[in-house]
């Protein structure tokens, strides 16, 4: 084979081995975009974002919602029903978490203290409307209902106080001589950032 006839031999299989290189990063790029397009498109189909309950529907949701044994934090206009659990950080998987119980619950009054997850995000529509419980908890308000079974009652509380703070102020969960609910969750932006505030105070006695 002469030289020339060398060349053009090899100059095609150069130019197909340079296409070739050039298609493999594309097709990564290609596949890492398109799996990164579902994780967002997954995780906005997933956010419990729901628009606030009207008054009405509000009463429907907390009557739908059938007095048991079973301790829950129920919030009407944000279409919360989480039941609550003492124990440790692990409990956020199942629901509410019932910190510090010796300092207050509905039944003896002081500092009733709930805190639930806002986002977790999972491959699972149920786990992350489950452990998402308070995602909502910005579109609460002064006067707003929140209500806790526990014990087998129902006990009714407004809203007094919503206000942020910053991630080490333990002063929220400390005991109190007045009996009031503290609820809390993290900001949006996450744990660093500080939390989400609510107080709320009992109105009425618990109905049966």
């Amino acid at each position: 084979m002469t030289k020339e006839k060398q060349s053009k031999h090899i100059a095609p299989n150069l130019k197909s081995n340079k296409i070739h290189k050039l298609k493999v990063p594309i097709l990564w790029f290609l596949l890492i975009a398109s799996a990164l397009v579902g994780v967002l498109l997954l995780t906005w189909l997933n956010i419990p974002n729901k628009q606030p309950l009207s008054t009405p529907q509000q009463e429907k949701f907390s009557q739908d919602i059938i007095i048991t044994g079973t301790n829950k934090l129920i919030i009407p206009k944000i279409s919360v029903n989480s039941e609550i659990y003492e124990g440790d950080l692990s409990v956020l998987k199942k629901g509410t978490w019932h910190r510090y119980p010796s300092n207050g619950n509905p039944e003896k009054g002081g500092n009733f203290i709930l805190a639930a997850h806002r986002y977790i995000f999972s491959m699972d529509p149920r786990r992350v409307m489950r452990e998402s419980v308070l995602y909502n908890i910005d579109k609460l308000d002064v006067y707003d209902t929140i209500y806790i079974d526990w014990g087998g009652k129902r006990y009714t509380y407004r809203i007094n106080k919503k206000y942020l703070v910053r991630p080490d102020a333990t002063q929220i969960e400390a005991p109190t001589q007045n009996a009031k609910l503290t609820l809390y969750s993290c900001t949006k932006k996450g744990n660093l950032d500080g939390r989400e505030v609510i107080e709320a105070t009992m109105t009425t006695e618990p109905n049966l």
